[in-house]
């Protein structure tokens, strides 16, 4: 039996996340939702960030793995990739870095950034009403996010998340 933790996922949730080699399409989500959450500032809208959500949970692979495993074991999986995704910010020397990657951010400068990156992700999933399993999915990010940078990322997140005002009603 293999070591890799991708062979203990059922073959169509591994299917769903990793396709045929192509890499982590769950990791690729929660880019593709920074990426349309950082043009909300040149374009005010959200149907972008609406379109890669259901692109992405009308897939035929996701599909299948929500037929053969569930919610639960999908969610859990997604977890897994913000949590994979917030880990890059800590060890990509030119997202923690400045001047050119000449001087590293401290611990908690980068945890800000980090925070206000998360916050603006959380205005456009909270902002896209996007329902169905696309409606659990700040609660996946902010797991994500605490997991890698604590509870001093989650004090971190409240006050990034506290500067909008769409994000009020949302528990972090």
């Amino acid at each position: 039996m293999s070591d890799d933790p991708h062979d203990q996922l059922d073959p169509a949730l591994r299917r769903a996340r990793y396709g045929g080699g192509d890499g982590d399409r769950f990791v690729g989500l929660w880019l593709s939702i920074m990426v349309a959450a950082r043009q909300l500032k040149l374009t005010p809208s959200l149907a972008g960030v609406r379109r890669t959500l259901d692109s992405f949970f009308r897939s035929r692979d996701l599909r299948a793995a929500l037929d053969a495993v569930g919610e639960a074991p999908v969610v859990d999986q997604l977890r897994d990739a913000a949590t994979v995704y917030f880990q890059t910010f800590l060890t990509d020397p030119n997202y923690s870095s400045v001047v050119w990657g000449m001087n590293r951010l401290q611990p908690d400068q980068l945890r800000a950034k980090a925070a206000k990156d998360a916050a603006q992700m959380l205005v456009a999933l909270v902002g896209s009403r996007a329902g169905g399993l696309s409606a659990s999915l700040p609660a996946v990010l902010i797991d994500g996010f605490v997991e890698v940078f604590g509870e001093p990322g989650r004090e971190a997140l409240r006050a990034a998340a506290a500067t909008r005002q769409s994000l009020s009603g949302l528990t972090i």
